[in-house]
Protein backbone atom coordinates (compact mmCIF):
# COMPACT_ATOMS: atom_id res chain seq x y z
CA UNK A 1 0.00 0.00 0.00
CA UNK A 2 2.91 2.14 0.67
CA UNK A 3 4.01 1.94 -2.91
CA UNK A 4 1.09 3.01 -4.28
CA UNK A 5 0.95 6.35 -1.82
CA UNK A 6 2.65 8.68 -4.16
CA UNK A 7 0.56 7.73 -7.02
CA UNK A 8 -2.76 7.92 -5.23
CA UNK A 9 -1.13 12.03 -4.33
CA UNK A 10 -0.72 12.52 -7.66
CA UNK A 11 -4.37 11.29 -9.06
CA UNK A 12 -5.83 13.77 -5.99
CA UNK A 13 -3.38 16.90 -6.92
CA UNK A 14 -4.78 16.06 -10.24
CA UNK A 15 -8.21 15.74 -9.76
CA UNK A 16 -8.51 19.03 -7.43
CA UNK A 17 -7.56 21.20 -10.47
CA UNK A 18 -9.31 18.89 -13.06
CA UNK A 19 -12.30 18.10 -11.76
CA UNK A 20 -12.75 21.99 -10.47
CA UNK A 21 -11.99 23.26 -14.33
CA UNK A 22 -14.62 20.75 -15.30
CA UNK A 23 -17.60 21.42 -12.60
CA UNK A 24 -17.66 24.73 -14.21
CA UNK A 25 -16.41 24.34 -17.87
CA UNK A 26 -19.17 24.96 -20.34
CA UNK A 27 -20.43 21.76 -21.67
CA UNK A 28 -18.76 19.85 -18.94
CA UNK A 29 -20.62 21.80 -15.97
CA UNK A 30 -23.81 22.47 -17.18
CA UNK A 31 -26.92 21.83 -14.91
CA UNK A 32 -28.52 19.98 -16.35
CA UNK A 33 -25.67 17.32 -16.46
CA UNK A 34 -25.90 14.65 -14.04
CA UNK A 35 -23.45 15.32 -11.49
CA UNK A 36 -22.48 11.04 -11.72
CA UNK A 37 -21.83 12.02 -15.01
CA UNK A 38 -19.79 15.26 -14.12
CA UNK A 39 -17.63 13.31 -11.74
CA UNK A 40 -16.81 10.13 -13.57
CA UNK A 41 -15.72 12.76 -16.76
CA UNK A 42 -13.68 14.07 -14.45
CA UNK A 43 -11.98 10.89 -13.04
CA UNK A 44 -11.44 9.20 -16.77
CA UNK A 45 -9.74 13.15 -17.58
CA UNK A 46 -7.38 12.50 -14.71
CA UNK A 47 -6.55 8.77 -15.51
CA UNK A 48 -5.98 9.74 -19.09
CA UNK A 49 -4.13 12.71 -18.55
CA UNK A 50 -1.82 11.29 -15.35
CA UNK A 51 0.76 9.94 -17.43
CA UNK A 52 1.71 12.98 -18.83
CA UNK A 53 1.11 15.37 -16.16
CA UNK A 54 2.46 13.21 -13.67
CA UNK A 55 6.24 14.44 -13.93
CA UNK A 56 5.27 18.34 -13.10
CA UNK A 57 3.65 17.41 -9.67
CA UNK A 58 5.41 17.59 -6.54
CA UNK A 59 6.13 14.66 -4.29
CA UNK A 60 3.55 14.07 -1.41
CA UNK A 61 5.07 16.39 1.43
CA UNK A 62 5.51 15.10 4.69
CA UNK A 63 3.07 17.44 7.02
CA UNK A 64 -0.83 17.41 6.67
CA UNK A 65 -0.41 21.25 6.65
CA UNK A 66 1.48 21.53 3.76
CA UNK A 67 -0.32 19.22 1.14
CA UNK A 68 -3.51 20.73 2.09
CA UNK A 69 -2.34 23.65 1.01
CA UNK A 70 -1.46 22.12 -2.16
CA UNK A 71 -4.62 20.79 -2.87
CA UNK A 72 -6.44 23.84 -1.96
CA UNK A 73 -4.37 26.07 -4.38
CA UNK A 74 -5.35 23.71 -6.96
CA UNK A 75 -8.67 24.02 -6.56
CA UNK A 76 -8.36 27.61 -6.71
CA UNK A 77 -6.67 27.97 -9.76
CA UNK A 78 -9.73 25.39 -11.32
CA UNK A 79 -12.16 27.29 -10.03
CA UNK A 80 -10.69 30.75 -11.64
CA UNK A 81 -10.44 28.96 -14.87
CA UNK A 82 -13.51 27.58 -14.89
CA UNK A 83 -15.41 30.59 -13.61
CA UNK A 84 -13.96 32.29 -16.35
CA UNK A 85 -15.02 30.55 -19.24
CA UNK A 86 -18.51 30.21 -17.29
CA UNK A 87 -18.95 33.39 -17.77
CA UNK A 88 -18.88 33.48 -20.80
CA UNK A 89 -22.10 31.16 -21.36
CA UNK A 90 -23.94 34.33 -19.57
CA UNK A 91 -23.42 36.26 -22.37
CA UNK A 92 -25.67 33.70 -24.73
CA UNK A 93 -28.41 35.07 -21.70
CA UNK A 94 -27.56 38.57 -21.74
CA UNK A 95 -28.37 38.80 -25.64
CA UNK A 96 -31.34 37.24 -25.80
CA UNK A 97 -32.77 38.89 -22.71
CA UNK A 98 -31.41 42.32 -24.71
CA UNK A 99 -33.20 41.53 -28.01
CA UNK A 100 -36.06 40.70 -26.14
CA UNK A 101 -36.60 43.54 -24.59
CA UNK A 102 -36.71 45.07 -28.52
CA UNK A 103 -38.51 43.01 -30.67
CA UNK A 104 -41.33 42.87 -27.96
CA UNK A 105 -40.79 39.45 -26.60
CA UNK A 106 -39.47 40.50 -23.40
CA UNK A 107 -43.08 39.44 -21.27
CA UNK A 108 -43.08 36.26 -22.99
CA UNK A 109 -41.73 34.08 -19.61
CA UNK A 110 -40.32 30.44 -19.82
CA UNK A 111 -38.02 28.70 -17.28
CA UNK A 112 -34.36 28.55 -18.74
CA UNK A 113 -32.78 25.48 -18.40
CA UNK A 114 -29.04 26.74 -18.87
CA UNK A 115 -29.44 29.49 -15.98
CA UNK A 116 -32.05 27.76 -13.88
CA UNK A 117 -33.78 30.75 -13.45
CA UNK A 118 -36.85 31.82 -15.65
CA UNK A 119 -36.10 34.10 -18.39
CA UNK A 120 -37.68 35.25 -21.39
CA UNK A 121 -37.75 32.77 -24.94
CA UNK A 122 -35.37 34.87 -26.39
CA UNK A 123 -33.06 34.23 -23.58
CA UNK A 124 -33.96 30.64 -23.07
CA UNK A 125 -33.35 29.84 -26.86
CA UNK A 126 -29.52 31.95 -26.82
CA UNK A 127 -29.01 29.88 -24.13
CA UNK A 128 -29.43 26.76 -25.54
CA UNK A 129 -28.16 27.81 -28.53
CA UNK A 130 -24.48 28.62 -26.80
CA UNK A 131 -24.53 25.46 -25.48
CA UNK A 132 -24.83 23.76 -28.91
CA UNK A 133 -22.36 25.67 -29.99
CA UNK A 134 -20.26 24.83 -27.67
CA UNK A 135 -20.52 21.38 -28.60
CA UNK A 136 -20.45 21.97 -32.17
CA UNK A 137 -17.43 23.92 -32.16
CA UNK A 138 -15.39 21.96 -29.91
CA UNK A 139 -15.03 24.39 -26.53
CA UNK A 140 -15.37 21.95 -24.27
CA UNK A 141 -12.10 20.40 -25.63
CA UNK A 142 -10.45 23.74 -25.22
CA UNK A 143 -11.23 23.45 -21.68
CA UNK A 144 -9.41 20.32 -21.12
CA UNK A 145 -6.84 21.49 -23.60
CA UNK A 146 -6.29 24.94 -21.40
CA UNK A 147 -6.50 23.08 -18.01
CA UNK A 148 -3.35 20.75 -19.54
CA UNK A 149 -1.49 24.19 -20.55
CA UNK A 150 -2.43 25.66 -16.91
CA UNK A 151 0.32 23.10 -15.54
CA UNK A 152 3.05 25.00 -17.40
CA UNK A 153 1.93 28.40 -16.83
CA UNK A 154 1.10 27.85 -12.86
CA UNK A 155 2.99 24.55 -11.30
CA UNK A 156 1.88 22.85 -8.17
CA UNK A 157 2.78 25.30 -5.44
CA UNK A 158 3.18 28.22 -7.59
CA UNK A 159 0.00 30.34 -7.86
CA UNK A 160 -0.71 33.90 -9.61
CA UNK A 161 -1.02 37.32 -7.46
CA UNK A 162 -4.08 38.21 -6.45
CA UNK A 163 -3.98 41.30 -8.61
CA UNK A 164 -3.80 39.08 -12.22
CA UNK A 165 -6.61 37.19 -10.94
CA UNK A 166 -8.38 40.00 -10.17
CA UNK A 167 -7.51 41.62 -13.70
CA UNK A 168 -8.71 38.44 -15.15
CA UNK A 169 -11.96 38.06 -14.14
CA UNK A 170 -12.49 41.53 -14.32
CA UNK A 171 -11.48 41.20 -18.23
CA UNK A 172 -13.84 37.97 -18.33
CA UNK A 173 -16.75 39.96 -16.59
CA UNK A 174 -16.32 43.14 -19.54
CA UNK A 175 -15.79 40.83 -22.21
CA UNK A 176 -19.07 38.85 -21.36
CA UNK A 177 -21.28 41.90 -21.53
CA UNK A 178 -19.52 42.95 -24.81
CA UNK A 179 -19.99 40.13 -26.55
CA UNK A 180 -23.67 39.88 -25.08
CA UNK A 181 -24.38 43.22 -26.56
CA UNK A 182 -22.98 42.51 -29.80
CA UNK A 183 -24.77 39.02 -30.34
CA UNK A 184 -28.06 41.50 -29.75
CA UNK A 185 -26.71 44.83 -32.04
CA UNK A 186 -29.24 44.23 -35.03
CA UNK A 187 -31.97 44.23 -32.66
CA UNK A 188 -30.78 47.06 -30.77
CA UNK A 189 -30.48 48.86 -34.07
CA UNK A 190 -33.82 47.52 -35.18
CA UNK A 191 -35.62 48.53 -32.08
CA UNK A 192 -34.19 52.20 -32.32
CA UNK A 193 -35.24 52.41 -36.16
CA UNK A 194 -38.65 50.73 -35.26
CA UNK A 195 -39.83 52.87 -32.66
CA UNK A 196 -38.76 55.77 -33.72
CA UNK A 197 -40.72 54.93 -36.83
CA UNK A 198 -43.77 54.35 -35.01
CA UNK A 199 -43.42 57.72 -33.46
CA UNK A 200 -43.13 59.83 -36.15
CA UNK A 201 -46.53 57.64 -38.13
CA UNK A 202 -48.59 58.87 -35.16
CA UNK A 203 -47.78 62.51 -35.38
CA UNK A 204 -48.15 62.27 -39.07
CA UNK A 205 -51.42 60.35 -38.99
CA UNK A 206 -52.81 60.24 -35.73
CA UNK A 207 -55.21 58.49 -36.65
CA UNK A 208 -53.43 55.27 -37.09
CA UNK A 209 -53.91 53.17 -34.08
CA UNK A 210 -50.65 52.20 -33.33
CA UNK A 211 -50.80 50.46 -30.24
CA UNK A 212 -52.35 47.63 -32.33
CA UNK A 213 -50.08 47.35 -34.94
CA UNK A 214 -47.18 48.10 -33.00
CA UNK A 215 -46.35 44.63 -31.21
CA UNK A 216 -47.44 42.36 -33.71
CA UNK A 217 -45.04 44.12 -35.94
CA UNK A 218 -42.55 44.42 -33.82
CA UNK A 219 -42.34 40.74 -33.05
CA UNK A 220 -42.24 39.63 -36.34
CA UNK A 221 -39.91 41.80 -38.08
CA UNK A 222 -37.66 41.36 -34.78
CA UNK A 223 -38.14 37.86 -35.39
CA UNK A 224 -36.52 38.63 -38.98
CA UNK A 225 -34.07 40.24 -37.78
CA UNK A 226 -32.73 37.91 -35.24
CA UNK A 227 -32.54 35.30 -37.92
CA UNK A 228 -30.28 37.57 -40.27
CA UNK A 229 -27.74 38.80 -37.53
CA UNK A 230 -28.08 35.42 -34.94
CA UNK A 231 -25.37 33.59 -37.23
CA UNK A 232 -22.87 36.25 -37.20
CA UNK A 233 -23.21 37.49 -33.51
CA UNK A 234 -22.75 33.81 -32.54
CA UNK A 235 -19.63 33.27 -34.41
CA UNK A 236 -18.06 37.06 -32.76
CA UNK A 237 -18.82 34.95 -29.53
CA UNK A 238 -16.79 31.95 -30.67
CA UNK A 239 -13.79 34.02 -31.92
CA UNK A 240 -14.07 36.25 -28.88
CA UNK A 241 -14.05 32.98 -26.60
CA UNK A 242 -11.26 31.23 -28.10
CA UNK A 243 -9.49 34.34 -28.20
CA UNK A 244 -10.04 34.85 -24.35
CA UNK A 245 -8.88 31.35 -23.69
CA UNK A 246 -5.46 31.12 -25.65
CA UNK A 247 -4.51 34.58 -24.33
CA UNK A 248 -6.68 35.71 -21.60
CA UNK A 249 -7.55 39.09 -23.02
CA UNK A 250 -10.70 40.62 -25.11
CA UNK A 251 -10.18 40.10 -28.70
Amino acid sequence: MEQLLPYVWSGALLFARLGSVLMLAPGWGETAVPARFRLSAALLAVFALAPGLMGELPSQPAGFGEALFLVIGEIMIGLMLGAAARMFMAAAAIAGQVTAMHTGLGFAMQMDPGQQAQGNVLGAFFSMMAIVLVFAAGVHRWMLEGAVQSYTLFPPGEYPSWADVAEYGVTAFTETFRLGLQIAAPAIAFGLIFNLALGLAARLIPQIQIFFIALPSSIMLGMVVVMIGMGAGFTAWLNGFDHFLVTGRPG
